[in-house]
């Protein structure tokens, strides 16, 4: 029996307490939590892992010691983890200058301010972990078709869903590319509505059939 790995959510978060509530709310929706406390941890984690969503906190006050800045995480998302959705959390979030540094770095982050609280930030998590796309639902950490009740477990999956959600695209590595043709290929075989676009240049993402695919080709 094939034994799936559940898709991994990135937390950088230097407070313990934060960090804590932040890996019990993602193992309540089915994926896999890494917890990081410093700069130079999550960076190491980038290295190895491929995540499907990061949560950053901005403020890391309390990182003493720490050789990175965040900014340098949020760069490594953007150019090297395009399958990553990234949400930056923290007191400055409603800020228009910290809002464009932010932006200067990764131009796809969302934002959520940690004065709007814990469970803000836990509900908006679940909403993003959440997502539906045509006839696609993210359930348990899996892409699901919704009338053939089948399901696609893979993460690329995950993150081309995430991406249809907020809107852009996907970079994937080789590795990666061959599973979004294998869901491609999935999704016609269960008379899925959506299709996997292939943009070029490693470059995927999710439209619905008849959405106006005449620039690119369908995998």
């Amino acid at each position: 029996m094939i034994v799936r790995r559940a898709p991994e959510v990135l937390i950088l978060e230097d407070d313990p307490g934060q960090r804590a509530a932040l890996v019990e709310a993602v193992r309540d929706l089915f994926l896999s939590p890494v917890g990081t406390r410093t700069p130079d941890e999550a960076l190491v984690e980038l290295e190895r892992r491929r995540p499907v969503l990061a949560l950053v906190d901005l403020d890391m006050s309390l990182a003493l010691g720490a050789r990175h800045e965040v900014e340098e995480v949020l760069r490594a998302l953007y150019r090297t983890r395009g399958g990553c959705c990234t949400l930056v959390y923290s007191v400055w979030a409603d800020d228009l200058l910290e809002r464009k540094r932010v932006e200067r770095v990764h131009p796809l982050a969302a934002f959520l301010s940690k004065r709007d609280g814990p469970e803000a930030l836990r509900q908006r998590v679940r909403r993003m972990l959440g997502v539906r796309f045509g006839d696609l639902a993210l359930r348990r950490g899996v892409v699901f078709h919704e009338p053939s009740r089948r399901s696609f477990g893979h993460r690329v999956a995950v993150s081309l869903l995430l991406g249809a959600a907020a809107g852009h695209e996907v970079v994937v590595d080789e590795v990666e590319a061959r599973a979004a043709r294998r869901l491609g290929a999935w999704l016609a075989a269960a008379g899925s509505s959506v299709r996997v676009v292939d943009y070029g240049r490693r470059r995927y993402g999710l439209c619905l059939a008849g959405g106006g695919l005449s620039a690119s080709r369908i995998a």
